[in-house]
């Protein structure tokens, strides 16, 4: 066992598993776009119906005996710190760390900072990545810059014509953000076969 943990102490680094990689830095943007599009799907609501989260309406119970029962019309609270998670897990994938027992040198965490994913984008797919980074950072920049003007409008209403910037403004960055994944999907799904790993199918 010395010896093994030995070994690895001295080895390279290895490079990311691009297939790996790739498909978890898709289902964070799958979720992101999610998340994306309750929050246009809620402003336009708020614009179309004048609804806010306080806002309820009557519906007959199950059996239909006549009971009314009350339900919220918008239900997505933009929790803080939503925004920041997501970014940082977009950083663990693209630009991951030395192993454990490599971290003691120096020159270890220097080649692991080399061989990231976001090395092997750099050189395989130059385009995708910087539509990538474009699409999270205008999301993320705007998110964090109106994230407390939408909950208010959603929790108390805003005037018409600042709704509809904000409207547009989440559509367009929401569109970049799906974008993204749509090309990162069809990467995945162009170079490696589905149930593979190491982009060899099983």
């Amino acid at each position: 066992m010395l010896q093994k943990v030995s070994n690895s102490a001295n080895g390279t680094p290895a490079w990311p598993n691009m297939h790996e990689a790739l498909m978890e830095l898709h289902e964070i943007l799958h979720e992101w776009c999610q998340a994306a599009n309750n929050t246009s799907e809620a402003l336009q609501r708020l614009e179309t119906h004048h609804l806010t989260s306080r806002a309820t309406r009557l519906i007959s119970g199950p059996n239909n005996a006549g009971t009314p029962v009350r339900v919220p019309l918008l239900k997505i609270p933009l929790k803080p710190g939503y925004v920041e998670a997501a970014r940082r897990d977009i950083e663990g994938i693209m630009r991951s760390s030395a192993p454990l027992t490599q971290r003691w040198s120096s020159a270890k965490r220097r080649q692991a900072a080399r061989r990231t994913l976001l090395g092997l984008m750099r050189l395989y797919c130059a385009d995708l990545l910087e539509e990538f980074e474009n699409a999270v950072d205008a999301r993320a920049s705007w998110m964090l810059s109106h994230r407390e003007e939408i909950n208010k409008a959603l929790q108390e209403g805003i005037l018409l014509p600042h709704l509809g910037c904000l409207i547009r403004e989440s559509a367009d960055t929401a569109a970049q953000l799906e974008s993204a994944r749509e090309r990162l999907n069809r990467l995945i799904r162009e170079h490696y076969p589905m149930g593979s790993t190491n982009g060899q199918q099983t």
